[in-house]
């Protein structure tokens, strides 16, 4: 994408090495290209920030302030010396209206952004897929599971087509999350009948503590 050396004079943006950008949760209003240099993306994680991906030379970064108008979700450090091209709301309408690589570039861009997002919800569902099955278990246990003497009797086939469709974990991670389940006796699976499984009334009370 080619930017004249007018619109640099324009609206070119200069910063240092390990200078702020943006930070995490200041007003936004425009985005950027970077016409040289690196730029670090960090969030903030508990007390510290870090670095979630590194920017180079005709990357973007900040589009979301054009989409949502919301916060910062990040902070953006500058790696390197770098010199910025700010785009705000007029010049990025007027780049899509008139040049066309610009427009192929943010589809790219945005579609990339999404497929690590959705990769990253992926990881983050199998990573913590024992604390997902069991809110889902309740779920169901709740609302499909027949009462038996204090314990809800719930049909795991039932349940795993259930959960496949609204937890986002696939088969073998809900199997693997039961079993984790059944290893710390919060729940029974009957050997006499291991296609049911049996959630006592205090499965409930100790997951609403956690």
């Amino acid at each position: 994408m080619k930017i004249s050396e007018d619109m640099v004079n324009k609206h070119g943006l200069r910063f240092k090495e390990s200078a702020v950008i943006f930070d995490e949760n200041e007003p936004a209003d425009q985005m950027y290209l970077i016409l040289s240099g690196k730029v670090g993306i960090h969030k903030k994680v508990k007390e510290a920030f870090k670095l979630l991906i590194e920017l180079k030379e005709g990357d973007m970064f900040g589009e979301m302030a054009l989409v949502d108008r919301k916060p910062r979700s990040a902070r953006a450090i500058a790696k390197t010396d770098v010199l910025l091209f700010a785009i705000t709301e007029s010049v990025f309408y007027n780049l899509i209206q008139t040049n066309p690589s610009f427009s192929l570039k943010m589809v790219k861009m945005l579609s990339s952004r999404l497929r690590e997002t959705n990769q990253t919800i992926a990881s983050l569902l199998k990573g913590d897929r024992k604390n997902i099955v069991t809110s889902a278990l309740i779920t169901f246990a709740q609302t499909r599971g027949e009462q038996e003497d204090g314990q809800y009797k719930v049909h795991l086939a039932a349940f795993m087509k259930w959960a496949i469709l609204r937890v986002g974990l696939e088969h073998t991670d809900l199997v693997s999350a039961i079993n984790l389940l059944v290893k710390d006796k919060m729940v029974e699976q009957p050997k006499n009948d291991p296609s049911h499984i049996m959630i006592r009334d205090t499965f409930f009370k100790y997951t609403l503590d956690q």
